[in-house]
C-alpha cells in the first residue's frame, strides 16, 4: 500500500548529538556577543551587514543539518523554516548580495511609516537569528527521539487499510458539505474584486455569528480534498477530484490576489502526493516553486489592485509582469518584508505597550470557541497583534481596512520579551516536529491528512500571529482525523465480535 512512498530513514545518534551541542554552542556564543562586545551598541552600524550574513548562514545550516540527519527536504519543518526566513530574513538575503536598492529596514508597500534606526535594524537581525536557531534546536531535540520501526508496516497492514478507507469516507463527507459554500464564498469574493479590486475584501464587514456559517464550511474544502487524497492510494477517483479541487481553488485564490491562501493548499497537496502516493522528481519540484515564487507572486502583487475587465487580459498582464524590473527581487524583498513587523513591535514594546505575558497565547486559544451570539470575537474584538500594530503605524491605512501582517518572532517578543521569545520558539519548533514525526513515522493516511491540512494553514504563521492557526489545528485537522479515528475503531470492534 505505501510501496511508492518516500522511505523513513532513523537519523545517526552520533550526528545528532554533534549537531546539537553545535547550535547550543552557536546560540551561547551570540548570546554572549550581544552582551559584551561593545560595537553592538556604539556603533550598530557597522554589525548590519555581518549579520545579515550570518542570518543567512544560519539557514543554510540548518537546511543542511537537517538534510543530513533525515535525507529529506520536502517535509514540513523545512517548509516552515524556510517560509520563516523568506518572510523575516528575505530582506537580509537581498542585503548580502547588495541588491537592496533602498536598503535594508525599508517597506516600499507601506506609506508612513516611521523610520528605522541602524540599532533598531541591528536588534531585529539578533533577535530573527536567535529566535531561528532556537527554532531549530527544538526540532533536533524533538528528532532526538524518533525512531522508526522496520517491521511497522508490515504488522498493521488491518489498521492501515481502515484507517484509508475511512479517510476517503470522511474526505467526501467533508467535500459535500463544503463544496457549494466554497463556490458561493469564492464567487462573491470574485464580484468583490472584479468591481474594486484586492484591497476591496478587506473593506467588506466580516460575518459574525450564524452569518459566517458559509465561510466556516468553506474553509473544509482543502482538508476535504487533502483527506481524500490520503484515503486514495489506490482509487484513480479519489485521486483526480482531489487534485483538480485543489488546483482549482488554487488558481482562484491566484487570480483574487490571495498568493497565501492559493500557495499553501498546492504545498500541502505536494508533500501528501510525495509521501503516500508517489515521491515527486526534485527538478519538478524546484522548477514549480522557482515559477511561484519569481514570477507568479510578483505578477499577482502589481495586477491585484486592478479592476475590471483587465484582469482577464493576457496582454495586460504580459505588460504588468515586463515592467517589473527583477521580478526575484521583488518577490524576496517583499516577503521579506514582514521582518519590519518585529522591528516595530521591538520600538514600541515596551516603551508604548506592555509585555503580553501570555495573553495573546491565551486569546488564541478562544478562537477554538464559535462566536455564536456576539458581534465579534472577543479575540478580534480585543485586537489582534497585527491589526494593532497597523493602527500604531498607520491609522488611515487601518481604518480602509490595510494590514502590515505580523510574525510569529514577533508575537513571541510581544508576550515574553527578549529573556521569553527564544524559549517560546524553541517550544514552537519542538511541538511542530514532535507532530509532523509523529505523522511521518507511521504514516498513516488519517495522520499524514491531519499534518497536511493543518499545514496548509501554518505555513502562514511565519507572517502571522497564533490567532490564525489555532482553530485551523483543530477545526480543520484534529476533527477530520478524530472522525477517522472514531469509524476505524469502531470497525475493528465490529470485526472481533
Amino acid at each position: 500500500m505505501l510501496m511508492n512512498a518516500t522511505k523513513i530513514v532513523n537519523p545517526n545518534k552520533t550526528n545528532l548529538v554533534i549537531i546539537i551541542r553545535i547550535q547550543c554552542a552557536f546560540l551561547i556564543a551570540l548570546i554572549l556577543f550581544r552582551f559584551i562586545y561593545e560595537p553592538f551598541t556604539y556603533k550598530p552600524e557597522s554589525l548590519i551587514y555581518p549579520f545579515c550574513c550570518l542570518l543567512c548562514g544560519l539557514t543554510i545550516w540548518s537546511l543542511w543539518s537537517w538534510y543530513l540527519l533525515t535525507k529529506n527536504l520536502f517535509n514540513p519543518y523545512l517548509l516552515f523554516f524556510l517560509s520563516a526566513f523568506l518572510f523575516n530574513g528575505g530582506q537580509a538575503l537581498l542585503e548580502v548580495f547588495h541588491l537592496n536598492e533602498d536598503g535594508i529596514g525599508t517597506w516600499d508597500i507601506i506609506f508612513e511609516t516611521p523610520p528605522l534606526s541602524s540599532d533598531n535594524i541591528l536588534n531585529t537581525l539578533f533577535l530573527v537569528i536567535i529566535s531561528l536557531g532556537t527554532f531549530h534546536l527544538g526540532a533536533l531535540i524533538s528528532l532526538a527521539k524518533f525512531k522508526v520501526k522496520s517491521s511497522i508496516f508490515n504488522s498493521q497492514k488491518t489498521k492501515f487499510s481502515l484507517n484509508s478507507r475511512y479517510c476517503y469516507i470522511v474526505g467526501w463527507f467533508l467535500l459535500c458539505i463544503s463544496l457549494i459554500p466554497a463556490i458561493f464564498v469564492l464567487k462573491n469574493t470574485f464580484l468583490t474584486v472584479m468591481a474594486s479590486g484586492y484591497n476591496s475584501i478587506y473593506l467588506q464587514d466580516s460575518a459574525t455569528s450564524f452569518s459566517a456559517t458559509p465561510k466556516i464550511l468553506a474553509d473544509f474544502i482543502i482538508p476535504a480534498s487533502l483527506f481524500l487524497l490520503a484515503g486514495s492510494q489506490t482509487r484513480y477517483k479519489g485521486k483526480l477530484i482531489s487534485v483538480t479541487v485543489i488546483v482549482i481553488y488554487a488558481i482562484v485564490r491566484f487570480f483574487l490576489g490571495e498568493r497565501n491562501q492559493a500557495v499553501m493548499p498546492l504545498i500541502a497537496l505536494a508533500w501528501l502526493w510525495h509521501n503516500l502516493i508517489r515521491p515527486i522528481p526534485k527538478t519538478f519540484l524546484f522548477s514549480i516553486g522557482s515559477l511561484l515564487i519569481f514570477v507568479i507572486f510578483p505578477l499577482v502583487a502589481i495586477t491585484r489592485n486592478t479592476a475590471g475587465q483587465d484582469r482577464l487580459s493576457i496582454n495586460f498582464l504580459l505588460e504588468a509582469f515586463s515592467s517589473i524590473d527583477n521580478p526575484v527581487i521583488a518577490s524576496i524583498s517583499e516577503m521579506g518584508g514582514s521582518m519590519l513587523t518585529v522591528a516595530y513591535t521591538i520600538q514600541i514594546v515596551p516603551s508604548e505597550r506592555n509585555f503580553q505575558m501570555g495573553a495573546e497565547y491565551f486569546y488564541a486559544l478562544l478562537t477554538l470557541v464559535p462566536n455564536i451570539f456576539g458581534k465579534l470575537h472577543p479575540t478580534i474584538a480585543r485586537g489582534i497583534p497585527n491589526h494593532w500594530l497597523t493602527e500604531q503605524l498607520n491609522p488611515y491605512f487601518a481604518s480602509v481596512g490595510g494590514s502590515y501582517g505580523f510574525s510569529f518572532i514577533a508575537e513571541a517578543y510581544l508576550n515574553f520579551g527578549w529573556i521569553g521569545t527564544p524559549i517560546a520558539l524553541g517550544v514552537i519548533g519542538f511541538i511542530f516536529t514532535k507532530l509532523t514525526l509523529w505523522a511521518e513515522k507511521y504514516r498513516e493516511p488519517a495522520k499524514m491528512a491531519m499534518v497536511a491540512s493543518f499545514l496548509s494553514f501554518f505555513l502562514f504563521y511565519a507572517r502571522a500571529e497564533s490567532a490564525m492557526v489555532v482553530r485551523p489545528l483543530v477545526w480543520y485537522s484534529l476533527i477530520p482525523y478524530l472522525g477517522v479515528v472514531f469509524l476505524s475503531q469502531s470497525s475493528s470492534k465490529k470485526l472481533t465480535k
